[in-house]
């Protein structure tokens, strides 16, 4: 996916965003937080399935953004660096609840990273339409939290690969071996004619 120019004006109008939040300008920092709490509250809660949980973490990184806003120098596009913030604050609330349940997250093999097929997202008019959604169901229970993660990042939220990498904390090489993998299984159990267009319409939800 390539980048358009409306994104790259986006980008731009971020950045300047950015520029007039360090000088302490309130207005522009409430913005940015209008223009991406909606879409960052999605991605929490792909990790955390609670509304009020996530709504407190994006509360953090927020303050956190403000309170050191003469520090922030953008490295990279500013969505991904609130992307990136917002998936570590997740990681680390996740981190916490384990360990007031007493459990260690070594013992984790990964992290939680759920899709799941919500009434908004297909509207199903008939059986054979429901099968598909019980089948979709079923493909999303074979990609690993990482797999869905990419390809969310990727076709839903316009991330391109060394932005992903970045974000997850991996090589852009290990990026695009999930992504291959991810597409090889959803062609596997779905036609492949039919694959970018479930993608699309997985993870929206």
């Amino acid at each position: 996916m390539t980048r358009t120019p409306l994104d790259s004006n986006s980008a731009q109008e971020d950045l300047s965003l950015i520029v007039a939040i360090r000088s302490g300008d309130y207005a522009a920092f409430t913005l940015l937080y209008n223009k991406y709490s909606q879409p960052l509250t999605h991605y929490g809660l792909k990790f955390i399935p609670d509304l009020p949980a996530v709504e407190d973490c994006l509360h953090d990184v927020f303050v956190w953004l403000w309170a050191n806003r003469q520090k922030l120098n953008m490295h990279t596009s500013v969505k991904s660096y609130l992307f990136k913030t917002v998936r570590t604050t997740m990681l680390h609330w996740l981190q916490k609840q384990n360990r007031l349940l007493g459990l260690d997250p070594g013992d984790e093999p990964g992290y939680p990273f759920e899709l799941q097929l919500t009434p908004e997202t297909l509207v199903l008019h008939n059986e054979s339409q429901r099968q598909l959604k019980k089948q979709l169901e079923g493909v999303l229970g074979s990609l690993t939290a990482k797999q869905k993660e990419v390809i969310y990042l990727r076709y839903y939220e316009g991330l391109n690969f060394e932005e992903i990498a970045r974000n997850m904390n991996l090589s852009v090489k290990a990026c695009y071996k999930l992504m291959s993998r991810a597409i090889s299984i959803l062609r596997e159990k779905i036609p492949g004619s039919l694959v970018i267009l479930i993608i699309l319409v997985l993870f929206i939800s």
